[in-house]
């Protein structure tokens, strides 16, 4: 399979990107839409064939009432062009573009059981999550959100961090594991009641490897796992912890490391 290339669109190519969004996602964003974000702070960025786009990110620009940031808001890729690291070259060159116009702090959201997305943007690529949004946006009928509530981590990825510049650093702290599981008839993991997120440097949580496998199998189940995240999570930001970091391990579970936020390097 040919390498694509990483570079920005150009303003004749932007339909591309929205039809690779309506691949992916059944929608699509205007190509003016695109367009305008570009001339205003935003970015556009894709992965080529040729001059065939097969995936696209796309940013535009942000402002909290204090600082501008991008917003990093959709990346989609091709089924056949997934898992060849392709969606973290497109982050890093984002990186890298974000910086020369002036930029040194992306966010996104993401959904908070889907630890394949958390691995990347947290392990790979060095970002921290500290706000959890409950039902971000509202009811979701698209073939990955249906059914479950739309709650969502906001990532904040510091650009000229050393977690950033230099690779993820961890701290050497021990970690409390708290949570147990069991697992379902089928093989599912089944987290058990979660109590108070313990007061420590450090701890673990189990989470599933494949959530969208896990949902499209039991739905109870996704739900379950939803609402006893949400009760550690929330409880853990509220209490002063970062999500730092995203270990794999035995190809049914994850496993999510919360720091508390002065042992975090940023």
């Amino acid at each position: 399979m040919e390498q694509p290339v990483i570079r920005s669109f150009e303003k004749e190519e932007t339909h591309q990107a929205s039809e690779l969004e309506r691949a992916v996602w059944g929608s699509a964003t205007p190509p003016q839409q695109f367009m305008t974000a570009m001339k205003n702070g935003g970015l556009l960025i894709g992965a080529f064939i040729g001059d065939r786009a097969v995936g696209f990110q796309y940013s535009f620009a942000g402002f909290d009432g204090k600082r501008p940031y991008l917003c990093s808001h959709m990346l989609a890729l091709l089924p056949e062009y997934r898992h060849l690291g392709l969606g973290a070259a497109m982050k890093r060159h984002q990186a890298e573009l974000a910086r020369e116009i002036g930029y040194d702090w992306i966010q996104w959201t993401f959904d908070p059981l889907e630890s394949r997305n958390a691995y990347l943007n947290i392990r790979k690529l060095g970002g921290v999550v500290s706000t959890y949004w409950e039902n971000c946006y509202g009811e979701m009928k698209d073939p990955l959100n249906a059914g479950l509530p739309s709650d969502r981590f906001r990532l904040d990825w510091w650009i000229e961090s050393p977690r950033v510049t230099d690779g993820v650093r961890q701290p050497g702290l021990d970690e409390e594991k708290p949570y147990r599981l069991s697992f379902s008839a089928s093989g599912q993991p089944v987290l058990e009641p979660p109590g108070e997120v313990p007061d420590t440097a450090a701890f673990a949580i189990p989470v599933p490897a494949d959530f969208q496998g896990l949902r499209k199998e039991d739905m109870a189940l996704a739900i379950d796992w939803r609402e006893k995240t949400r009760k550690v999570f929330t409880q853990a930001f509220r209490t002063g912890y970062v999500l730092a970091d995203v270990r794999r391990k035995d190809g049914r579970l994850n496993e999510y490391v919360l720091v508390k936020k002065e042992h975090v390097p940023l």
